[in-house]
């Protein structure tokens, strides 16, 4: 195996972090871009009702889509524990079980989203001048849903072994020909929300076969082989494992995101189009905090797989810090230019009033995540899974769901909804923070690895 994707195993830890972050971070501030493109066209050329049709569907597609992007977290920590250690057949192994996983539940997703989207729309109480719209767009996305899985799986596997830049790449070509598919969808042919999911859905099959092209050239022992595609059930069902935690975990923010827009859905189609206007800005406060608490956990889960252990320590002090400062600043430019930045979307001043409404009450205070998302990576890297999941289903699914059901009928107000978030940013990054110091998440041999080397 070649040796030249082993920077987070060697030398400057720091160093190793940014260079292996910034790929990262740039694709996330690419697929948020061409998502707020996305959500521009959709808001200036079909009107608030397609803007908050395309909006309002975010938490059920999240919802769905994030518990089968478990898949991708779970085989992201078996294989970069795999490459750590230089098990080239193990990588094999796991490279061929996650696609096939990937594949089959592509298949599931498409079956469920295309044939249940109107009836979740109507659960969640959409309005008569939205659901039409929402609908449609949910079936088309869904439709495309398997070339996302695999992509997703794909990166990960790519991400995992180092190679943190060529997803940036697939991200950018993939990126491009979307807002160009948009645009000719949506303005030129007026296909309004249906055509914003069609342009996504062609983005995301580029996308996957950038990525499976490139797992059929990489110049190492474990790339992919059709003729060698062999699904080995032991490492599926670690995969597994791994992948159920993560992505229940998902299912419950998903399902809390789901009141929180059913509230929203309450207060009527324009504050439904302010909060998704908002959404998209709010992509971008968090995009650096994601970004590096995706970082962490692969650098935690190389290293253990070499027994660099002390490197992880040291890690998460500079992701902590990197995150912090990276939150800060960008969180300051969005309080600083928030409305010019709503104007993106729309230019109707109620629904601004909303956006600006919701911005006030997220982004001064995001920097509270960066402590629960990077510590929860950390320990995630270290195959501690159902940890995590447990504490953010107590501190932030749980507390939202209570607390909105309690409140909302006594103060019918939908800053109450928006406040919801801050208040259980914080209740969750003292918890993750209390256990990630306390070190349960460690294994046996790092535990008394670091004890001797304290003494």
């Amino acid at each position: 195996m070649e040796n030249r994707n082993t920077y987070l195993v060697q030398g400057s830890v720091w160093k190793g972090i940014v260079r292996f972050a910034i790929p990262i971070l740039l694709s996330n501030l690419f697929q948020q871009l061409y998502n707020t493109v996305d959500t521009a066209v959709v808001g200036k050329f079909a009107g608030s009702e397609a803007l908050a049709a395309v909006g309002s569907t975010g938490a059920l597609i999240n919802l769905f889509v994030g518990f089968f992007l478990g898949i991708s977290t779970g085989t992201g920590v078996i294989f970069a524990t795999a490459y750590g250690a230089r098990d080239i057949e193990k990588l094999k192994k796991v490279l061929h079980a996650a696609l096939i996983l990937a594949f089959g539940a592509g298949a599931v997703l498409t079956a469920v989203g295309t044939t249940c989207a109107r009836g979740m729309l109507e659960l969640m109480d959409s309005p008569a001048d939205v659901i039409e719209l929402a609908s449609e767009y949910m079936q088309i996305y869904f439709a495309g849903s398997l070339f996302m899985l695999i992509y997703n799986v794909g990166a990960g596997i790519i991400q995992s072994s180092g190679d943190s830049r060529r997803p940036l790449i697939y991200l950018v070509i993939s990126g491009v020909l979307n807002v160009i598919c948009d645009v000719f969808c949506v303005a030129v042919l007026d296909m309004g929300a249906a055509g914003a999911a069609v342009a996504t859905v062609f983005s995301q099959l580029i996308a996957c076969a950038l990525i499976l092209i490139r797992l059929y050239r990489i110049p190492e022992g474990w790339r992919l082989r059709l003729r060698e595609l062999r699904f080995d059930k032991r490492v599926a069902w670690n995969i597994t494992k791994l992948a159920v935690p993560s992505g229940l975990q998902s299912c419950m923010f998903s399902l809390s995101n789901i009141l929180i827009q059913a509230k929203i859905n309450a207060f009527g189609s324009v504050a439904m189009a302010g909060v998704a206007a908002y959404s998209r800005i709010d992509g971008f406060g968090f995009m650096p905090i994601q970004a590096l608490g995706l970082s962490i956990s692969t650098f935690v889960s190389q290293n253990l797989g070499a027994g660099q252990y002390q490197r992880i320590r040291q890690g998460v002090k500079v992701v902590v810090l990197c995150a912090c400062l990276s939150s800060l600043t960008v969180n300051s430019c969005i309080c600083l230019f928030g409305r010019k930045l709503l104007r993106i979307f729309t230019d109707d001043p109620e629904v601004i009033s909303y956006g600006m409404m919701q911005l006030w009450r997220l982004a001064p205070f995001e920097i509270i995540f960066a402590f629960s998302d990077v510590f929860a990576g950390a320990v995630r890297g270290a195959g501690k899974v159902t940890q995590p999941m447990i504490i953010y289903a107590i501190t932030i699914c749980a507390f939202r769901i209570v607390g909105l059901l309690i409140l909302m009928p006594l103060i019918p107000d939908i800053r109450v909804v928006f406040w919801a978030y801050p208040t259980s940013w914080t209740i969750c990054s003292a918890a993750l923070t209390i256990y990630y110091s306390k070190g349960s998440w460690m294994p046996e041999g790092m535990r008394k690895k670091l004890a001797a080397q304290s003494k």
